[in-house]
């Protein structure tokens, strides 16, 4: 069942790395709608990894729109500089950063992972949720001769 309960809709604040963090905003439909755009467009430039350049331009945009204050960023000599969209990339230029960026901030966006409109996992273990089938044993077994 989808529940249209209302949603988050404050800023909130992501460890990316150690020593960084961002305040984002929650991603909007017109953000993904907006990132389909970016990620379309740079799928027209000829290379055979398109569909590589499209998924980074994807991050990047939902990046730039969202990202509204950092802490722990700074420019080459070490001071604290803003998230602009020059910024943000230079940010997600880092193989780090961008994968933690898409990790926690665009990707549970995209699976729903905060909606828990799914069944839920089972608990701890991988047997912990199932039923027994099976009778119980009328006997202990015998042990293996040695």
């Amino acid at each position: 069942m989808l529940k249209l309960a209302a949603r988050e809709r404050d800023p909130y604040w992501i460890d990316l790395l150690p020593g960084v963090r961002l305040k984002v905003r929650p991603i909007t439909v017109a953000a993904i709608i907006a990132a389909r755009q970016a990620a379309a467009e740079a799928m027209k430039m000829p290379a055979d990894d398109s569909i590589f350049i499209g998924s980074a331009a994807f991050t990047r945009s939902i990046a730039r729109w969202g990202i509204l204050e950092w802490e722990g960023v700074g420019d080459a000599a070490g001071s604290p500089v803003e998230p602009t969209p020059e910024n943000v990339d230079a940010l997600l230029e880092h193989w780090q950063a961008f994968d933690a960026a898409d990790r926690l901030y665009v990707a549970p966006a995209l699976i729903g992972i905060d909606e828990k409109n799914a069944s839920s996992l089972s608990p701890n273990g991988t047997s912990a949720g199932a039923k027994p089938i099976a009778r119980r044993a009328r006997k202990a077994a015998r042990s293996v001769r040695t």
